[in-house]
C-alpha cells in the first residue's frame, strides 16, 4: 500500500514539474476544467430546474389540511417546503392518503 501511495506521489509531482517546465495544463487545471466544472454545471442546471418547476408554482400560504388542496403536486410542495401541515398522517412522507380526490 505504501508503494502505491509513493507511486501516486511521484506522479503527481513529475507531471506539475512537467506542465511548469513546458508549458502544459497543471493537475490543479485539469481536473478544474475536466471534472469540476462540467459537474458543477450539471448540478447548478439541475438545480435550477427543480427551483423553477416548483419554487414558483405553490406558495406557503398557511394551509395546513388535504381538505383545502387542490392537487396532489400541491400537497406535496406542502408537505417539503412549509411548516405546521398536517398532510401526513401515518408519516411516511406521503401526504393525503386517505383522500379520494387523489
Amino acid at each position: 500500500m505504501r508503494k502505491f501511495f509513493l507511486i501516486i506521489i511521484i506522479a503527481y509531482f513529475s507531471w506539475e514539474y512537467y506542465a511548469v517546465n513546458y508549458g502544459e495544463t497543471t493537475i490543479k487545471e485539469t481536473v478544474q476544467s475536466q471534472i469540476i466544472t462540467p459537474l458543477k454545471t450539471r448540478f447548478e442546471k439541475r438545480e435550477s430546474n427543480r427551483l423553477s418547476s416548483d419554487k414558483f408554482k405553490y406558495e406557503c400560504d398557511g394551509r395546513q389540511y388535504c381538505e383545502q388542496m387542490n392537487s396532489l403536486s400541491e400537497a406535496n410542495f406542502f408537505i417539503k417546503n412549509c411548516p405546521n401541515t398536517q398532510l401526513d398522517r401515518d408519516y411516511d412522507g406521503k401526504p393525503c392518503e386517505t383522500d379520494p380526490r387523489f
